[in-house]
C-alpha cells in the first residue's frame, strides 16, 4: 500500500504540471488568434477604405453606393451590392471581436473569446499554433487555473476508479 501512496502523490503532481502546461497555453493561442484576427480586419478595411473612395467619387456614402447596386435590376450588379454589403458586415464582426479582446480584463478575455470567436480563424490557428511560454501575469493566472482543474480531474478520475475497484472487489469476495 506504500507504493499505492508514493504512486498516487506522484500521478497527482503529474496531472498539475500537465495542467499547468496546458493552462498556459491558453493566453498564447489567445494572442496568435488575435493577431490573425487582427490582420483579417486590417485587410478589409484597406478594402472598405477603397470602396469608400469610389462611393465619394460619386458623391454618395458606402452605404448608398452599396444600395445602389442593390437596387439594380442587373443581377450582376446585385451580386456585386452583396458582396460589398457581405464585406462591410464581415468587417463590423470582426472588429468587434478584435476590440473586445484588446478591452477584456484577464477575467472577462476568455468569455469574449469565446463570445465573438470565429471559427475559420480559429480553425487555422489552431492549425498552425506554436506552443510558446507566456512569462506574464495572465499566463501564471491561467498555469494556476490549469493545475486546479487538472488536479480536481485527477481525484475524480482516482475517485471513480477507486469506487469501481471497490465493487469488483465486493463482487469478487461475494461470489467466493
Amino acid at each position: 500500500m506504500k507504493l499505492f501512496g508514493i504512486v498516487k502523490g506522484l500521478m497527482d503532481r503529474i496531472f498539475m504540471l500537465l495542467g499547468a502546461v496546458v493552462g498556459s497555453q491558453f493566453p498564447e493561442f489567445m494572442q496568435q488568434y488575435t493577431q490573425r484576427l487582427s490582420g483579417h480586419a486590417a485587410e478589409l478595411s484597406q478594402l472598405i477604405a477603397k470602396l469608400t473612395e469610389m462611393a465619394s467619387l460619386s458623391n454618395k456614402t458606402l452605404d448608398q453606393y452599396i444600395y445602389k447596386f442593390l437596387s439594380s435590376p442587373d443581377p450582376d450588379f446585385i451580386n456585386q451590392g452583396e458582396f460589398m454589403k457581405a464585406v462591410v458586415n464581415r468587417w463590423q464582426e470582426l472588429n468587434v471581436s478584435l476590440h473586445s479582446l484588446a478591452d477584456a480584463t484577464l477575467w472577462n478575455k476568455p468569455y469574449y473569446f469565446f463570445k465573438y470567436m470565429n471559427y475559420p480563424i480559429a480553425d487555422t490557428t489552431m492549425h498552425s499554433f506554436k506552443p510558446g511560454i507566456n512569462l506574464t501575469v495572465e499566463g501564471l493566472c491561467y498555469a494556476i487555473l490549469g493545475m486546479v482543474c487538472a488536479y480536481v480531474l485527477y481525484q475524480l478520475v482516482i475517485k471513480l476508479f477507486y469506487l469501481g475497484y471497490t465493487r469488483a472487489v465486493s463482487v469478487f469476495r461475494s461470489n467466493h
